[in-house]
């Protein structure tokens, strides 16, 4: 216990150094400067703030969790998304760089509503994507809240961990904007990959060769199994492989490079800390599982109960040194919170921009924005919900009307009914989709809410111009 009180009070101390620091560099009252960083972040700092907040709690406690349960299918689920990020990023994401800096975009949604010329359309946008975020962002308080109530053995309640994770997350954000947010997420991203490495390695020298038999019994090792069947696994990759699009805080990262050198590099440092982290997390996950069925580790999870397997993680660092144990934790933390104060931070942009605020209120509406959606998360993540996997995957889902939405504006086919269209009918139907239990589909619902939306949005292009074609020839 006195090992994680140490490392937690450093690690408080550092980030709060990395903030003051950050703030001093800052250009104070300037919206722009603090929502974006006056688009000046170089390569490095660029890749770590994308990869702290891509790769949050999600990873090290949700992936090591379904790696356990389910096996290798889990590493296949996680490299589509960063394969399709890569390419993403390699393709699109220049353009969305070039175009921002252009017209200066500050926000995803002001793209659209300056490509659409629909102000209330993209208002509605906005309230959405808030709601959509609010699950994704209660995981990051969730994950480190359970790991340290958990290896705390109960000294820190699982309520005052949940605090402790809120507390940090308006520190790094209020304090100095997006780019305190960006520098300690440089930090918070070492600290990551480092003690994810550390640990990793300890778990594995614990692995006996033998024990990997057992995996491959219980279908482990089989990239498709009885959890693993192609719907399931459609329906996981369907809102991975296009997270780098759909959801607005990775997005909004594409218009921080300085420079096109500045872009590359981080598209490249982003591709190696993504490939290191995610077969580190699967490796863990899959080598607790080993040790469990060898009985060498006795983790007591329940692998029918989906809830049960968020609690692999803090299990297997009570077997830990205490000092791995406590820096394993901080790392967590650490990618939970970079993860939630940049979403915070980038739902705050949007409202500042793109709903009513007056121009000397938006820096000031930017702050309470961000409490308030601290306070709601802080709420949710109370409540204790469900496999934090589960929670990410559902946020993705209720985005995914955003993509034909975003692509068509970005390579000029944008046009305003058809906006409005599949704004209105399915950002609401995914969300309904999303929540709503025991409703059949003909395909997985992820996949379904795709098609339906590009469809959606290209039948109404041709309807309507069919309908300017016909009033033409009437004249």
């Amino acid at each position: 216990m006195s090992e994680l009180v140490a490392v937690l009070v450093g690690y408080l101390l550092v980030i709060t150094l990395v903030t003051l620091w950050s703030r001093m560099r800052s250009k104070t009252g300037d919206p722009v400067d603090y929502f974006i960083a006056s688009r000046g972040l170089t390569g490095f700092i660029s890749a770590m703030t994308y990869a702290a907040t891509t790769y949050s709690a999600f990873m090290m406690v949700g992936l090591v969790g379904l790696s356990y349960a389910t096996g290798v299918g889990a590493l296949v689920f996680e490299l589509a998304y960063l394969i399709s990020t890569v390419a993403i990023l390699s393709t699109v994401g220049i353009r969305v760089w070039e175009v921002s800096r252009k017209q200066g975009y500050i926000t995803p949604t002001q793209l659209l509503r300056e490509k659409y010329g629909s102000y209330w359309t993209t208002v509605l946008v906005v309230f959405m994507t808030a709601i959509a975020l609010v699950p994704y962002s209660a995981v990051q308080v969730v994950g480190p809240a359970t790991i340290l109530s958990v290896i705390s053995r109960g000294t820190i309640d699982y309520r005052t961990a949940v605090t402790i994770s809120a507390a940090i997350v308006l520190l790094t954000t209020l304090t100095a904007g997006l780019r305190s947010v960006a520098w300690t997420d440089a930090v918070q991203g070492t600290i990551m990959l480092s003690s994810a490495i550390a640990f990793a390695a300890w778990l594995l020298s614990r692995v006996p060769p033998e024990s990997t038999a057992s995996l491959g019994n219980l279908e482990l090792l089989s990239p498709l199994n009885s959890f693993w069947t192609p719907q399931v696994l459609i329906a996981y990759t369907t809102p991975w492989i296009f997270f780098a699009i759909t959801n607005p805080q990775v997005f909004q990262r594409l218009y921080l490079p300085k420079d096109r050198r500045a872009y590359t590099k981080m598209v490249l440092y982003f591709s190696i800390f993504g490939l290191l982290y995610t077969v580190i997390t699967v490796s863990v996950g899959l080598a607790a599982r080993a040790l469990s069925e060898a009985g060498i580790l006795t983790l007591q999870i329940d692998v029918r109960s989906r809830a049960d397997w968020n609690r692999v993680t803090p299990l297997l660092l009570t077997y830990a040194h205490p000092v791995l144990s406590a820096i394993t934790a901080i790392s967590i933390i650490s990618a939970a919170t970079s993860t939630v104060n940049s979403i915070a931070l980038t739902i705050s942009s949007m409202v500042s921009y793109d709903t009513p605020v007056p121009d000397r209120l938006k820096l000031a509406v930017g702050k309470i924005v961000v409490i308030a959606f601290t306070i709601v998360i802080y709420v949710f993540a109370l409540t204790t919900p469900a496999f934090v996997v589960d929670l990410a995957v559902a946020s993705s889902t209720i985005l995914l009307p955003l993509l034909p939405i975003y692509l068509f504006s970005i390579y000029g086919y944008a046009r305003k009914l058809p906006y409005i269209v599949t704004t209105v009918t399915c950002l609401p139907l995914s969300l309904y989709l999303t929540l709503a239990k025991g409703v059949a589909t003909p395909i997985p619902k992820e996949a379904l809410v795709v098609l339906v939306s590009f469809s959606t949005y290209l039948v109404t292009v041709l309807v309507s111009e069919s309908i300017k074609k016909i009033k033409q020839t009437q004249r």
